[in-house]
């Protein structure tokens, strides 16, 4: 995402200079400050979101289910310049610091606690952000790997044996479940938020949004959340697994953007009603709350699985499916192509030729159709061979590629030495001059030819128009179009005939 200049504060730092230079190369650069509405927004969206995550521990389970600031603080920093993080993770320190306060937090479990976030997020964010800068695209294999080697479990462990670390150091206390609970949170929150957060881009939202499939987004997404609370509000029944086919549903008819929001609407009831010893996992016999609080989070660790697997899969075969349409295409176009000249060959012309003559019969449009022939030709080729008559066939068709057409017109090799152009919609008059046009730039082109009179290539051009009506054939067009060409021949050659006699009004 790129970032506005005008939302940024610059502050510098000068060390020293000696005649009037930086005595420290460092000493020039320039430390940039966000403070655009970005900064804002994830100050606001970290403290919620925390303080949300924090009142779960107050429930019978006494857990946090999952830690969802520091997916959406991941998500920052990946479409965030590197010159802009360190505001980034202050306002985060900071955010983290007023959640736990509100709770009320002890202050020293308070800060090393946001320090340990800000050190796992920094982490992940500086293993996973691409080369180039761009955010990784967890849509591809690749980057989806990983998002789950470095994002999911690396920083999330590394941060985690800091805290126990700093609790030492510090002499404070910590719960072995709440440790656990510590990293498993962290490592569900990272999982699950930072692909929704990077799925609210404007291309994604566009195209769940878009009028044909606003309706099934709708659909789908509501119909996610009631399944998700009618799972997990109720008592007796364990019907997890109804939630597969829901959450395949989403995946596979919205893409991964959809997918990731799906997940996000299971988990959110997920864990408030199991933290409060509801829903399917509150069946599970134990003394201990907390162990039904783990299986729900096997149960995401599952859902977020599944997600990336089958979005890794959906956007490949998207890409398979591209590549393979674009070398229909290419196949398509070279099929329609003649090798030597590269303009199109017969096919294409007979093709192009059938469907406007169809056309102009039910507009009571104009066709005009332009037959070029070498001029003497056949001497060339029997006095210096193939060789050379192909390179003479590919430099006029060159000069054909490189006349004033619109793209509707069509120029193609006819068959052997004769070329012709389809003109849509043109007049008798522009027809001619075209042809005139183009067998003075073939004359202009002095391309050597012994055996012509001239000394050079030149053509003999046959122009016709007409307007097509029913009782006429395609045929009517092509023999026009041959007899002027004849009569320029009979004429001497080197000259363009237009013969206009069939054109009606």
């Amino acid at each position: 995402m790129p970032h506005k200049q005008g939302s940024s504060l610059a502050i510098e730092f000068s060390i020293g200079r000696t005649a009037g230079q930086p005595r420290w190369a460092w000493a020039a650069k320039i430390i940039q400050v966000d403070s655009g509405p970005r900064l804002w927004l994830l100050a606001l969206l970290y403290a919620a979101s925390g303080w949300a995550a924090l009142q779960l521990g107050k429930t019978p389970a006494g857990a946090d289910v999952f830690w969802p600031a520091n997916g959406i603080l991941l998500a920052f920093l990946l479409r965030t310049p590197r010159r802009y993080w360190t505001s980034y993770l202050v306002t985060s320190v900071l955010a983290s610091t007023v959640a736990h306060l509100l709770i009320p937090y002890p202050i020293i479990p308070t800060l090393l606690f946001a320090c340990a976030n800000t050190a796992e997020t920094l982490l992940a964010a500086h293993l996973l952000v691409e080369e180039d800068g761009r955010e990784p695209d967890l849509e591809r294999l690749r980057s989806a790997m990983r998002f789950a080697q470095f994002g999911i479990l690396l920083a999330p462990a590394v941060a985690w044996a800091v805290l126990e670390l700093s609790f030492q150091l510090f002499r404070q206390r910590l719960d072995p479940l709440l440790s656990v609970m510590f990293l498993t949170g962290d490592m569900l929150g990272i999982a699950i938020m930072t692909p929704l957060t990077l799925a609210i881009s404007e291309k994604r939202l566009k195209a769940l949004l878009a009028p044909r499939k606003r309706l099934e987004t709708a659909a789908i997404l509501v119909g996610v959340s009631i399944v998700s609370v009618s799972v997990f509000s109720q008592n007796g029944l364990p019907i997890a697994f109804v939630l597969i086919p829901v959450l395949l549903l989403a995946i596979f008819r919205l893409g991964g953007a959809g997918g990731a929001i799906a997940v996000f609407l299971v988990a959110v009831p997920g864990a408030y009603f199991t933290a409060h010893e509801n829903g399917p996992f509150a069946l599970m016999r134990s003394k201990l709350p907390i162990h039904q609080v783990f299986l729900l989070q096997l149960f995401l660790f599952a859902a977020v699985i599944l997600l990336y697997s089958i979005t890794s899969v959906l956007h490949e075969r998207e890409q398979l499916h591209g590549e393979l349409a674009a070398l229909l295409r290419a196949a398509e176009m070279r099929a329609g192509q003649d090798h030597l000249t590269g303009l199109a060959n017969r096919r294409s012309f007979d093709a192009l030729l059938d469907v406007e003559w169809r056309r102009a019969i039910r507009e009571r449009g104009s066709l005009s159709l332009l037959m070029i022939d070498l001029d003497h030709f056949k001497d060339l080729n029997d006095s210096y061979g193939h060789l050379a008559g192909d390179d003479c066939l590919k430099r006029v068709g060159e000069i054909l590629g490189r006349a004033p057409l619109r793209e509707t017109d069509l120029a193609a090799r006819f068959g052997g030495d004769e070329f012709a152009i389809v003109l849509l919609r043109s007049s008798a008059q522009g027809a001619e001059a075209l042809g005139v046009k183009i067998r003075e730039s073939i004359e202009q082109a002095a391309l050597p030819h012994p055996t012509n009179p001239h000394g050079i290539v030149t053509v003999a051009i046959g122009v016709t128009t007409l307007i097509p009506r029913p009782d006429m054939t395609v045929d009517t067009l092509l023999q026009q179009a041959d007899r002027a060409l004849y009569a320029a021949k009979e004429a001497g050659r080197n000259r363009v005939v237009e013969r206009h006699g069939f054109e009606t009004t």
